[in-house]
């Protein structure tokens, strides 16, 4: 299939899903809508997501992962939809900058209600605990906030989404950003002094065999 014609057949399912969406028939939709995140992912592996744009300005491929999302939400799936909302921000540094403002602003409300709902699920007591832990279990391979723990991802996430409507959570957010961010600083500290460590080991290396070569070309001179 050529790339013209994979890019109108991505495009076709995505409009049919989204049709479907708009008359409520969500698991139908979720059918066409997963074959359009195929191919458009295809389309993006092979070249720019802004060459796939639709309408708004924003990648085929986003669009497609936000009304999965929507599809997941309205059958009351917060967590499947969770993971397509936040997929769909995956190549951010490479949509329109404008269009994607716009983009993210009108998905906002829905991701925050679907972190909302798993929230929910949460005894008060866990959501104590998380809220008084002071030493954060942070992985610095992950992006801010996905770094933390599962269940303190929906705390920080929703303040991040929504500050003014959860105040509460405010503290810890900061505290494990701040941890966050100290951890990699360190991180980058020790690679830096261990790079630095290597390449004097390689410095001396390969003065040393640069001096054995010099002494044999000598000692062979010599002997002449």
């Amino acid at each position: 299939m050529s790339t013209s014609l994979k890019w109108r057949t991505a495009e076709e399912f995505f409009q049919t899903g989204h049709s479907l969406f708009k008359e409520k028939r969500y698991d139908q939709a979720l059918v066409d809508l997963r074959k359009a995140e195929e191919l458009f992912r295809n389309l993006d592996a092979r070249g720019h997501p802004r060459g796939h744009a639709l309408d708004n300005g924003v990648s085929g491929l986003a669009n497609t992962l936000a009304l999965l999302g929507r599809c997941y939400q309205e059958l009351d799936q917060h967590e499947p939809a969770i993971t397509c909302f936040e997929t769909s921000l995956v190549n951010e540094k490479f949509e329109r900058k404008k269009p994607f403002r716009i983009f993210l602003q009108e998905m906002r409300d829905h991701v925050a209600f679907s972190y909302g709902q798993e929230l929910k699920k949460l005894d008060p007591r866990t959501i104590s605990g998380i809220l008084g832990q002071q030493d954060l279990v942070i992985d610095t391979s992950f992006k801010f906030p996905f770094s933390l723990s599962s269940h303190a991802v929906l705390i920080a996430r929703l303040y991040e989404l929504s500050p003014d409507r959860f105040p509460q959570f405010k503290e810890f957010y900061r505290l494990a950003r701040s941890t966050d961010t100290a951890l990699r600083r360190r991180a980058g500290k020790d690679f830096d002094e261990t790079t630095m460590k290597r390449a004097t080991v390689s410095i001396w290396v390969i003065f040393v065999i640069l001096w054995i070569i010099y002494s044999a070309v000598v000692v062979k001179a010599l002997l002449k």
